[in-house]
């Protein structure tokens, strides 16, 4: 190494010392080599400042190997191009964060952010009418998309179904017959068909530039398969139509019914799992207007991560009219919401390889 490199490297591990979190070689070997997401670049070899990692050639594949003592120093895990080290790629542009708690008797999941976000701009006549996933009323916990326009609707409509709806289709429903201003709850992918009729020279609202929608996007893991998910719990001895109320945090999957909770460990749920959630790499919604979930915020209160001009207007609007109370999240607790991003996103490099 020259002097000149010497001095870039040690300002390198002064700008990871101070602005972000450092990840030691073992989670680069776990995350990217053992998948087979390595591009077998080099860089981590050569970034190294200790020379504690070499580009060994196994059966003529160049594989980094850890051949020294790691300092956990990061730069091999920051410079990689298939590691997801940067805070922006993983929740993706975050003006504010906050934690958020409904001050109304809304029928709640979580801190009922959501229902009281709507709520004001039903109110303040912001939008015409909200667009969410609600039970069906014959069938329990099989979602369907509805389009409400007063608070009683909402309150029936409160809590998380953690199963695909059409609520985009729903919205265009809207439009059609002739609203110009909605409100869409939904997952990434809901948001990213959206964000695609806004973007693409062909799509609704770059046509309709006089529609406009407010998004709000739940945190997603993945979602299930509505009849994957009822032979799950039946299997356990449940009948989903016993279930009161339904919630995944810390890892399990928990279902409250009149006899108690009942949890399992999230990753036995796979089997019942969407197909189209494989190919999912949007924990957040990078997308929406706001986000929103409960990873990073104390239980009964709603991560609330406000991305655009028109979203911090609704949040400080609900605040200042008293329907939520909010503190301003800490670093510490919005990294929380990007290691869970983080992980989705190397669920991407677990699939089966097509070749």
């Amino acid at each position: 190494m020259t002097l000149d490199y010497n001095s870039t490297v040690d300002k390198i591990q002064s700008v990871l010392k101070e602005k972000t979190k450092r990840y030691a070689f073992k989670k680069l070997e776990r995350e990217v080599i053992k998948t087979g997401a390595c591009v077998e670049c080099g860089s981590c070899v050569e970034a190294c400042p200790v020379d504690a990692i070499s580009g060994n050639r196994v059966e003529n594949q160049y594989v980094p190997t850890l051949t020294g003592d790691c300092t956990s120093c990061g730069i091999c895990y920051a410079m990689c191009p298939r590691a997801f080290a940067i805070q922006d790629t993983l929740i993706g542009n975050v003006k504010s964060a906050w934690k958020v708690r409904s001050l109304g008797d809304h029928h709640r999941q979580d801190g009922g952010a959501v229902t009281a976000f709507l709520e004001y701009m039903l109110d303040k006549k912001m939008i015409e009418a909200a667009v969410v996933a609600c039970q069906t009323p014959d069938i329990p916990w099989l979602p369907e998309a509805k389009r409400v326009t007063s608070k009683e609707q909402l309150y029936d409509c409160g809590g998380t179904i953690y199963t695909h709806a059409p609520v985009v289709s729903e919205m265009i429903k809207g439009f059609k017959e002739g609203l110009s201003k909605q409100a869409i709850v939904g997952m990434a992918c809901n948001i990213d068909a959206i964000e695609r009729m806004e973007s693409h020279v062909a799509g609704f609202f770059s046509v309709n530039t006089a529609a406009s929608v407010f998004k709000i996007s739940l945190f997603c893991m993945e979602s299930f398969d509505y009849s994957s998910l009822s032979k799950f719990l039946k299997d356990d001895g449940i009948k989903i139509q016993d279930v009161k109320h339904v919630a995944i945090t810390a890892g399990q999957f928990i279902v409250s019914m009149e006899s108690g909770d009942k949890s399992w460990p999230i990753k036995e749920l796979d089997p019942a799992a969407s197909s189209s959630c494989a190919y999912c790499q949007d924990f957040t919604g990078i997308s929406s207007d706001l986000s929103c979930g409960n990873i990073g915020s104390d239980e009964g209160w709603t991560t609330v991560l406000v991305r655009t001009a028109t979203g911090e207007k609704v949040l400080k609007g609900a605040l200042k009219a008293g329907i939520i109370e909010a503190e301003e999240l800490e670093p510490k607790a919005v990294r929380i919401v990007a290691n869970s991003a983080r992980f989705k996103k190397n669920k991407f490099y677990k699939l089966a390889a097509p070749h």
